[in-house]
This record gives structure tokens, C-alpha cells and sequence, in this order.
């Protein structure tokens, strides 16, 4: 690729092209009035272009477990549509953004396999290509145990950050394992996009530096309130690179003695709304991080420039579109109405009329 901004000129024309496809505010509404899945397939179907991937499938009776493989697979269709318009460091990045799919999928196996589920249809739901990832997913499912999940994933990446964790006491070692899963792809993120030339790297620190905030925020605050763990644990398991909290920060947070006074250290930042609220704080912590983000990266792919803001800008929010989609799924699945419904999602529908 070229320099910016020829590198991006191709490249965006086809985002923009494909970010007509996005879905608005008044799909969602129109989907939460469904009254069955059938009804959410046959209109993602018939009204989007989710048809892409749902073409040439009889949604009559359609499950959840049969439609949401889909819907993720819907990612990888238009991701394909896109990589190789990158070369070399850009290229890398942009696979690395890509894994962040098959670190979702071991948290899937983990959890699953802490609760005590059978796991063996686990690769019935999952439908992304392998010329793009790392994992066997049938030998994954064949695992009966944490400790053989783990030696399944020798010769991966994920295979030394996991290993050290196998003798912590069950309560601890599903946090430990997705905490430490998650710290392996930002840290390769980082890595990556120290890669990056000049405003590019920049911008993309910077993006990337707002989502290991948040996510510190959500990690020493689970670590304190549910795990007890001592300031030297949390330190150990938080991020470098924070946009607002450096390192200094960080550990001030991680040191701070209880509940309180640690929602009092973010309320007085500009992270303020993940405890200023009346709502369940637990509950939608998640979701506040991704719509915050969602808001940041929508922010990016309207200002539209000649820059890596874009291309991660729709990458992402592809990625909050779907998993909206399964909440959506969900909620008519338990025939929630639409404004218990539209709480569970991460962009803001405010009305039917919306």
C-alpha cells in the first residue's frame, strides 16, 4: 500500500461502499418486534444484507444455535472483502484484529467446560475459516477436562498463557485464563501497530490506549469486588499503554482499599459513566465499555479520512453490530419487550419511532 493518503483512497471508497450495508436504528426496532426467530432470520434475509450469508438457507424453524454461526460468519464475509487491499505491517495488524475471534471462541470452550457442559457441538457453531486462525476445533472439542484443553492448544499462542494457571483454585482460574487471553491480544495489538508510519501508529495507540482503559477499569474493579485479589495481583494482570491511566495511574487504582473508594478514583474521570449510573453496574459494565467505544469508532468512520481510523472504525463496529444482533436474538427469544430489550444493546435505540 502506498502512503497516506493514497494508501487509504481504495480502501475507504470500498468502506463506504459497505457501510451502507450497516444496519440502522429502525432494523433493530423492526427486529425486536418479532415474535420468533424464523421472524429475525426471514427479515435479516429478505430486508438486509444479511441475505449474503443466509441465501440459499430454509430459515423456517430456525434455531438460535443454527442462526447466530451465520451471523458471525457474516464478519468474515465482508473482512474478506477488505484484507487484501493491506500489505505487509498493515496486513498483520489487521489479522491480528481478526483473532480477536478466536480468543471469543476459547472463552466460549473455557466457560463451558467450568460449568460442566458437554462441549463436543461447541465446532457446530462456529463457523470462521481457517486460513485466517490457529485452532482445531475439533480436537477442542474432544477435550474432557481444562488441563487437556489446554495441552490441545500446544503449538498456538495461546498455549503459554494458559498453561501457568491450570493449579489455581476453580474459582479463580476461569478469570486468570480470560484476563490473561485478552492481555495476549493487546499485547500483540500493540506490538503490531508500533509497526504502523507516522499518524497511523499514533491514532491507533490512541484508540487502542481509550479500550485498555476501560478494560483495566473493568478487570481491577471485578478483581477487588469478586476475587480479593491483593494491589500486587491486579497490577500484575492490567495493561500497558492506557490513553488517560499510565502506569503510575494504573497502580494508584489497583492500591486503592475498597469498592468505594475505587468508584470514587473513576467517577472523578472521564469514565465516569460506568458508575454514574442508577442501572445495574455489574450487569451492563460491558455494555457501557462497548458503547463507549461503539460512539469512538462511529465517530471515526463518519469523519471519514485518509487515515487507519476508518477501516478499524468499520471493522469494529461490524463486530458490535452482530453481537447485537445475538442480544436481539435473545431477547425475542425470551419475548423481552423493547425497552427491556434495547437495555442489552450496545448501540442506542431510543424509541420505536427511532
Amino acid at each position: 500500500m502506498m502512503g497516506n493518503p493514497r494508501r487509504f483512497a481504495a480502501l475507504n471508497t470500498k468502506i463506504r461502499a459497505l457501510r451502507g450495508s450497516l444496519l440502522k436504528d429502525s432494523d433493530f426496532i423492526n427486529l425486536m418486534s418479532k415474535d420468533s426467530i424464523e421472524g429475525v432470520a426471514l427479515y435479516l434475509k429478505n430486508d438486509t444484507n444479511y441475505r449474503e450469508v443466509l441465501e440459499g438457507t430454509n430459515v423456517e424453524g430456525i434455531r438460535r444455535g443454527e442462526l447466530e454461526p451465520l451471523l458471525k460468519k457474516y464478519i468474515v464475509v465482508q473482512f474478506e472483502k477488505l484484507i487484501h487491499y493491506f500489505t505487509d505491517d498493515y496486513n498483520r495488524l489487521f489479522k491480528t484484529i481478526f483473532a480477536r475471534f478466536e480468543i471469543e471462541d476459547l472463552k466460549i470452550y473455557l466457560r463451558a467446560i467450568s460449568r460442566g457442559e458437554d462441549i463436543t457441538k461447541i465446532v457446530d457453531f462456529i463457523d470462521y475459516p481457517s486460513k485466517y486462525g490457529t485452532l482445531d476445533y475439533e480436537v477442542l472439542s474432544s477435550s474432557r477436562n481444562i488441563e487437556e484443553f489446554v495441552e490441545n492448544l500446544k503449538g498456538t499462542k495461546y498455549y503459554d498463557v494458559l498453561k501457568p494457571y491450570l493449579n489455581e483454585e476453580n474459582r479463580k482460574l476461569l478469570f486468570y485464563m480470560e484476563m490473561n487471553l485478552d492481555r495476549l491480544y493487546f499485547r500483540m495489538l500493540k506490538e503490531d501497530a508500533g509497526r504502523l508510519e507516522g499518524d497511523d501508529k499514533k491514532l491507533f495507540e490512541e484508540i487502542l490506549g481509550k479500550n485498555i482503559d476501560l478494560l483495566n477499569i473493568e478487570w481491577i474493579y471485578r478483581g477487588i469486588k469478586y476475587y480479593n485479589l491483593l494491589p500486587e495481583e491486579l497490577i500484575n494482570y492490567t495493561l500497558l499503554g492506557g490513553h488517560e491511566f499510565k502506569y503510575k495511574d494504573v497502580k494508584e487504582l489497583c492500591y486503592l482499599k475498597d469498592v468505594e473508594k475505587f468508584k470514587e478514583a473513576i467517577l472523578n474521570s472521564k469514565y465516569a459513566f460506568l458508575f454514574d449510573t442508577k442501572g445495574d453496574v455489574d450487569l451492563f459494565m460491558e455494555r457501557r465499555i462497548e458503547r463507549y467505544m461503539y460512539f469512538e469508532f462511529l465517530k471515526y468512520l463518519k469523519m471519514g479520512k485518509m487515515d487507519i481510523t476508518v477501516s478499524a472504525a468499520y471493522i469494529h463496529l461490524l463486530e458490535y453490530e452482530v453481537r447485537d444482533l445475538i442480544s436481539t436474538i435473545e431477547a425475542v427469544r425470551y419475548k423481552l419487550g423493547f425497552d427491556e430489550a434495547s437495555k442489552y444493546l450496545i448501540r442506542r435505540v431510543e424509541g420505536r419511532d427511532a
